[in-house]
């Protein structure tokens, strides 16, 4: 049965638990059994943000411990015992979220950095007219408690000499009549209070949301036999992961986390696109989302948007996704009015990387000086540093020169078609002829080549049957070995031969991470190479079925060369293989539903 918590195949541990449009999400403690309310627009993360809730059932005023259920509806606490006290929380996409119970309700502010307590408040102020609570904090905005049914009250300790509060809790009681209640809680960063809406019954928002999620799932085709309910887990996670338009974020798009990365990242966005070929419209639409920030003087797109502000740059995917998107939907959701408003867009994106990441040679080849670029961040195609020119990076250029030239065409630019088309033929000559060496490609730095043994070489196989049949042959060949890149679960970031390969500490440098297997799959299907590219899209989408959607893994526990045992004692992180990754949901859905087929 699809859904978390107890006696479930998954839990909220790794998953967060949201609802598309919603600020408010909710995680079970890595370290205590219960439950934990924070807001994705607070830009605060559960390894060490101060605006986190700890949500505690009370008996005579005692937390108790609790069992929990949660779907696409709601999130349902009960207590364990005979007596069994409820209290459900249902999100929504209003800003605000509800909770319903049967018994005493504590949501006390407790940071997740030891020490903080409660320092992300910085005021509580009751309303006079009786109407609810406001509490103030600072940069992470303002919540209102208001009580439909029951009573709600604040508890706050203020520690003059520490000039902070040093505990905050909002308790929540049932009316002595019905022994129930029925609270909304609601989020804004600024300003007043105001809300003009109806609150609605209780069961209405549950049946809403579950709702709103089956429609989203119609962006989406079948998954292959086998992968339905991983699908689920899938489309449920982009789905709660989806934000409104808000602060810096000017259009609908996908966070890469709710607790540990809350931010829109730049290729991610088209990474989903491919998803979503049961709505190629919608796919479009989240190819085009990053272009509402694009720089008018110099046509940057940012790498990373927060509600709160942006950063740095990340590599130009676009093309790779809108090429795929129509050799899977065809091109009838490019209309000539969306080929004249993007053309230009795309035009200047493209025109970004070959000003500002000129190798200086005269023509269209990049080089870069840091790999966060390219989104092979530690990798070893940067082993020697920078500048560098990278096939990766390249091959992503090419695809989007094309991309350009086609919306070029779509809006009746001939002439500029031609001339963008051209430039992609010749970036991928250059590739081809002065990046390939017979076996793999390979990065250059100032002309020189690196000796690499990292899946980035394989990368430009994204251009698919663009490229020459020999090289498809050696990249499909060289990808199948056994033991080097190829492992039980998919293609590791760094062939297991090499002396860098790592498990641990790196995020690309070995492990076997879920946009690197997307890319390459993706790639092999559109080269010709479907049988290869299902057996590796299989082996990474069994993983995630079994374990969830989850960024990157180790495929053995004992280190290949050395046979030293791999020892994971980090705490979770965004580069280690505990969150649930919007990143590694879209991955599975293109595969499941695209790249997998029958042997």
């Amino acid at each position: 049965m699809f859904g978390f918590g107890k006696g479930q195949k998954f839990d909220l541990i790794r998953a967060p638990y949201g609802r598309r449009g919603s600020g408010f999400y909710l995680f079970e403690d890595y370290y205590l059994p219960l439950i934990r309310l924070s807001n994705t627009k607070a830009d605060s993360m559960m390894s060490g943000g101060d605006f986190v809730f700890d949500i505690k059932i009370l008996q005579y005023e005692r937390p108790v411990r609790y069992y929990y259920f949660a779907d696409a509806g709601s999130l349902k606490m009960t207590q364990y015992g005979e007596v069994g006290g409820t209290a459900e929380i249902a999100l929504t996409d209003k800003n605000m979220l509800r909770i319903r119970g049967n018994c005493a309700l504590r949501i006390e502010l407790r940071s997740a950095r030891e020490g903080g307590g409660a320092a992300a408040c910085r005021g509580v102020f009751p309303f006079l007219d009786g109407s609810g609570t406001e509490l103030y904090f600072g940069k992470h905005g303002k919540m209102f408690f208001k009580p439909l049914e029951g009573s709600v009250s604040v508890e706050a300790v203020y520690d003059r000499a520490q000039g902070k509060y040093a505990s905050c809790a909002v308790l929540v009681k049932p009316d002595e009549e019905t022994d129930s209640f029925d609270i909304a809680v609601h989020e804004y960063m600024s300003g007043e209070f105001s809300y003009g809406g109806a609150y609605e019954p209780f069961d209405k928002v549950v049946a809403d949301n579950k709702a709103d999620f089956e429609a989203f799932k119609k962006n989406y085709r079948p998954a292959a036999s086998g992968y339905e309910e991983a699908a689920e887990y899938a489309m449920w996670l982009i789905w709660t992961h989806r934000v409104n338009p808000g602060g810096y974020i000017k259009a609908p798009m996908i966070l890469m986390h709710l607790q540990w990365l809350n931010a829109c990242c730049a290729w991610q966005q088209s990474l989903h696109a491919m998803a979503m070929q049961g709505n190629p419209k919608e796919g479009w639409r989240q190819i085009c989302a990053l272009f509402e920030h694009q720089d008018e003087r110099t046509g940057k797109l940012p790498g990373m948007l927060f509600y709160s502000g942006a950063g740095a740059i990340q590599a130009p995917f676009q093309g790779f996704a809108l090429d795929f998107l129509i050799r899977k939907c065809g091109d009838g959701f490019l209309t000539a009015e969306e080929c004249k408003r993007m053309y230009p867009k795309f035009a200047k994106w493209a025109n970004y990387w070959t000003t500002y990441r000129s190798a200086g040679r005269g023509d269209d080849l990049i080089a870069v000086n840091s790999p966060h670029d390219s989104g092979w961040d530690d990798a070893s195609i940067f082993k020697d540093g920078f500048p560098c020119s990278s096939p990766d990076l390249i091959a992503f250029l090419v695809a989007l020169m094309s991309a350009t030239a086609r919306l070029a065409r779509g809006a009746g630019e001939e002439e500029a078609a031609k001339e963008w088309q051209g430039r992609s033929d010749r970036l991928l000559n250059t590739l081809i002829t002065e990046f390939w060496d017979g076996e793999r490609f390979i990065s250059r730095k100032k002309g020189r080549p690196v000796d690499s043994l990292s899946l980035a070489n394989y990368q430009p196989i994204l251009l698919g049957d663009r490229l020459p049949r020999h090289i498809i042959d050696k990249i499909a060949e060289k990808l199948m070995i056994e033991g080097e890149l190829l492992s039980p679960i998919g293609l590791c970031t760094e062939s297991m031969k090499s002396p860098l390969c790592s498990f641990v500490d790196q995020f690309v440098l070995g492990r076997v991470v879920a946009p690197a297997n997307l890319i390459i799959t993706a790639g092999l299907h559109i080269a010709g190479k479907t049988k290869e590219a299902s057996i590796i899209a299989r082996r990474f989408c069994d993983k995630l079925r079994e374990e969830g959607m989850i960024l990157g893994f180790a495929p053995y526990s004992r280190h290949p060369l050395t046979g030293e045992k791999i020892r994971f004692n980090q705490p979770p992180a965004a580069n280690d293989p505990w969150p649930w990754s919007g990143w590694a949901a879209g991955s599975f859905m293109t595969m499941a539903t695209t790249l997998v087929v029958d042997e």
